[in-house]
């Protein structure tokens, strides 16, 4: 094959956020056999990584306010995503943020360049989260809706994470090629979790229900807490494990608060922020995963990388109800829509413990690299 120039304009800090995204796993793996290109977007705070990409500074304003940081630096991001364009003669850009992605769509449409919009996520809905005032929700749906579809309208061709998504997008008029998330099968996989026990205060003989992943709101994880002491009354050797930090918000220090009130703080434990690479040990102790999805608005469309890690990892699951986490299939998942099915499916996996048994390297991040490079090849004509 013909090595390609690619230009990405992630959604996040490429080079700090602390939670390794679709696009680092998957365009990781394309820059050993591409030259891949990437704008800096400094917002994050994290510890650099590693990275095979060519890394170019587009920050003017270091606002840690992501939607402050992406307007005010705006112009700067056109000129250097335009000179990236220019310079490194890119054969194909891919976009998934909203506002920095106006910027690339603009400046790959002047050289003539095939833009790729990969759509992880409901940005509208996404956007609109941070914030409970129902006017500034309004705002920030209506506005990031006309951004969002103003970079659909000029892209050569829409990629996205789930078939709920592809429906999303087909009810606003536009059709898109699914390539879901994945897992780096390399380091998920089923593994001993009594080292990680000792080293966490868990007791060898606990019941571990465990979450991983970034501590936001919208993971109901204050549900499960407030759950937690009735779990207890059940299963007295039942502990918690939340895995992760929160990235935008106080809610971890929330959860942590709410722990001390209900007298359950001893039985829960918080990691903070680990290594991505540490995941799989951490996830190793739990017994049980959680799931916990929120918001109403987004179940629909999602189709969480925890599924694939999880599941990697041999664990079962517990989790509210995604459709497309269930058409995926596996009987290591079980649904609770309520405080009472969330207890019974915990006395359920206490009873019965099972493993995933899905073939789940047909989900490995480098059949997802591949299904891009195929994209690619189509429209730009390399082969």
């Amino acid at each position: 094959m013909i090595q390609m120039r690619i230009l990405l304009v992630s959604t996040q800090d490429y080079i700090h956020h602390p939670i390794p995204s679709r696009h680092h796993n998957i365009f990781e793996e394309l820059a050993r056999r591409h030259e891949v290109h990437v704008p800096h977007f400094h917002v994050s705070r994290g510890k650099e990584r590693e990275t095979l990409l060519h890394v170019h500074e587009a920050t003017w304003l270091p606002i840690k306010n992501p939607i402050l940081h992406y307007t005010l630096n705006a112009p700067c991001h056109y000129r250097v995503i335009s000179s990236i364009i220019r310079d490194h003669e890119i054969d194909v850009a891919v976009g998934a943020h909203v506002l920095a992605g106006t910027a690339m769509v603009r400046a790959a449409e002047r050289y003539g360049v095939p833009v790729v919009f990969d759509l992880k996520d409901w940005f509208p809905d996404s956007a609109a989260a941070y914030y409970k005032n129902p006017a500034i929700k309004w705002v920030l749906r209506e506005g990031v809706l006309a951004i969002t579809r103003y970079n659909l309208d000029h892209s050569d061709l829409i990629t996205t994470v789930s078939p709920g998504l592809v429906e999303k997008l087909r009810s606003y008029g536009y059709e898109a090629e699914l390539i879901t998330n994945g897992v780096n099968t390399d380091i998920f996989h089923p593994m001993d979790g009594s080292a990680m026990r000792s080293a966490l205060g868990i007791a060898p003989d606990a019941f571990v229900l465990g979450f991983a992943g970034a501590i936001e709101h919208w993971y109901a994880l204050d549900e499960v807490i407030r759950l937690f002491p009735e779990v207890l009354k059940r299963h007295p050797n039942a502990e918690l494990l939340i895995v992760g930090g929160s990235l935008f918000t106080g809610y971890m220090d929330e959860l942590q608060a709410l722990a001390a009130r209900l007298g359950v703080s001893g039985k829960v434990h918080f990691t903070g922020t680990v290594d991505y690479n540490d995941l799989p040990r951490c996830i190793a102790p739990m017994d049980l995963c959680l799931i916990p999805l929120s918001p109403p608005q987004w179940v629909d469309i999602a189709l969480p990388n925890k599924y694939f890690e999880y599941s990697a990892c041999g664990k079962p699951i517990l989790s509210t109800p995604i459709p497309d986490m269930l058409r995926m299939g596996g009987d290591h998942i079980t649904v609770y829509r309520d405080g009472q099915e969330f207890l019974e499916g915990v006395d359920e996996a206490v009873m019965n413990p099972r493993c995933c048994t899905i073939p789940i390297e047909e989900h490995a991040w480098k059949k997802k690299a591949e299904a891009f490079e195929r994209i690619f090849t189509r429209l730009t004509g390399k082969t």
